[in-house]
Parts: C-alpha cells; sequence; structure tokens
C-alpha cells in the first residue's frame, strides 16, 4: 500500500535532518521506527505507565504529552474503573439494615 502525505518545507527539512543524524536511509524505515516507538507507547499508557524522559541524576522527569496518548489513557481508566465496579460483589439486604 502507498501512503501519501503533505507536508511543510520546514516539516521536510526536519525529516531530513533527523534522518541524517540518527542514519536512517530512507522514509520507510523512518515511518517504521517511529510506528513502533508508538505502538509501545499506546500499549504502556493501556497498561497504566506514562511515556517520560528521565534524569536520574538530577531527579527530574518530563511526561510525554500527545492528544492521543491522553485519549488513550482516558479511556483505560474508564475501562479499569468498569471492571472494578463489576467485580464488586453486590451488597445483601442483611449488611444494608
Amino acid at each position: 500500500m502507498r501512503i501519501q502525505l503533505e507536508l511543510s518545507e520546514n516539516q521536510v527539512r526536519d525529516l531530513k535532518d533527523l534522518m541524517k543524524e540518527t542514519e536512517v536511509d530512507t522514509y520507510k524505515e523512518l515511518f517504521n521506527n517511529a510506528f513502533t516507538l508508538f505502538q509501545w507507547a499506546v500499549d504502556e499508557v493501556k497498561s497504566g505507565n506514562e511515556i517520560a524522559s528521565v534524569n536520574g541524576e538530577r531527579d527530574l522527569y518530563k511526561v510525554l504529552v500527545m492528544h492521543p496518548l491522553e485519549r488513550i489513557a482516558r479511556q483505560a481508566k474508564m475501562t479499569q474503573t468498569q471492571l472494578a465496579v463489576a467485580a464488586t460483589p453486590p451488597r445483601s439486604a442483611a449488611h444494608t439494615a
């Protein structure tokens, strides 16, 4: 399958600079790496984890903020809440009196 994108001149320049810096030879290779990273990030967020850069020396971390990951996190939390509610045993009449 062929996928076509429209990018600004600045985006194309940034892509080419990134490819040169990382020694990625083709747009396909760049896309495959980006896709793999994004899939991993989605799986981690679904599991309740955050994606962040960590600087252990300065005890500092920065969470990656991307709207698609925020949506996945909200959906995962709703699903976990629904599962917790479903797993809660019903209260019997003897306990409510």
